[in-house]
């Protein structure tokens, strides 16, 4: 058991989940602020309708907001954990990132909006791509923050294959965008891996589903580059925005039977990684000291 001084009140969990989506998802895009405010880097497009909180307007948004407003929702949803009621830090977390996107999105849409001619659904659909991406990474953060070990894997697994171009967003200059860098791939896999695992038998072959829907995941990337590649003014997907799902499926079921893009040393150093992690991990849980360990489990 986790000793209680450690937790802290849900109306805590509120605030800090509402911070954590913004201040910790968004923060490639900050940071890329920071860098054009400083001179590191050219200014974007996004800089024609201001200092915006979200880049509705920036280059390659709708990837840019699925992968950060995805992030931020993961990183929302673990602060459920740190509450003294599960529940109640639950529904503190999800009433928090819905506070952060209401805020942050809302005035992100109204800048966007001004600059937009009328009848231009572009702000709108922005701000409909956070909203979702924000809260299927909440849900992925709750059950990675609560949820048993195998759900834990195969939650994280979207978060894995989508995290490298969430790392990429903080080089000067770099959009937020997936390109399947293979380290950073293998890292992400091999600690998904060594935090799915479990003593129990069951529980220790969870990283099988987690392993392969992170296979059919890898092609998320790709998918959603090609949706961006198809968004223009007049584009058939702006007119037509549910024909994106058309898009990302033909990419998901092609990446199940195609070894290509699927990067197989990776795949060797992340079971090697998540070995070392769960080895730890279990260790741990085992003697006295991995009290805070065993609570995870």
């Amino acid at each position: 058991m986790v000793v209680s001084e450690h937790r802290i009140s849900a109306w805590r969990v509120l605030p800090l989940s509402a911070v954590v989506w913004w201040a910790g998802g968004f923060l490639p895009w900050l940071t890329q602020v920071i860098y054009e405010v400083t001179g590191l880097s050219e200014a974007s497009t996004a800089r024609a309708v201001g200092v915006s909180p979200l880049p509705f307007a920036a280059d390659g948004a709708v990837v840019g907001l699925v992968v950060m407003g995805l992030a931020g929702g993961l990183l929302a949803g673990l602060t459920a954990r740190v509450a003294t009621s599960a529940r109640a830090g639950a529904g503190a977390a999800i009433a928090g990132t819905s506070l952060a996107m209401a805020v942050t999105g809302g005035g992100s849409w109204w800048l966007a909006a001004r600059t937009s001619v009328p009848g231009d659904a572009a702000p709108l659909a922005m701000l409909v791509v956070t909203c979702v991406a924000g809260f299927v990474g909440l849900g992925v953060g709750l059950l990675v923050a609560l949820g048993p070990a195998v759900l834990r894997g195969l939650a994280l697994a979207l978060p894995v294959v989508l995290a490298d171009g969430w790392l990429w967003g903080f080089v000067p200059g770099t959009p937020v965008s997936p390109t399947g860098t293979w380290w950073l791939l293998a890292a992400a896999l091999g600690i998904a891996f060594g935090v799915t695992v479990d003593s129990r038998l069951v529980e220790l072959l969870g990283w099988l589903p987690a392993a392969g829907a992170v296979w059919l995941l890898q092609a998320a990337g790709p998918a959603l580059l090609a949706v961006q590649e198809n968004i223009w003014p007049g584009s058939p997907l702006t007119e037509e925005p549910l024909s994106a799902v058309g898009i990302v499926w033909t990419e998901l079921a092609r990446a199940a039977f195609v070894p290509e893009g699927h990067q197989f040393g990776a795949w060797v150093v992340a079971l090697l990684l998540g070995a070392a992690i769960a080895a730890l991990r279990l260790s741990r849980e085992a003697s006295p000291e991995g009290e805070l360990s065993e609570a995870w489990a």
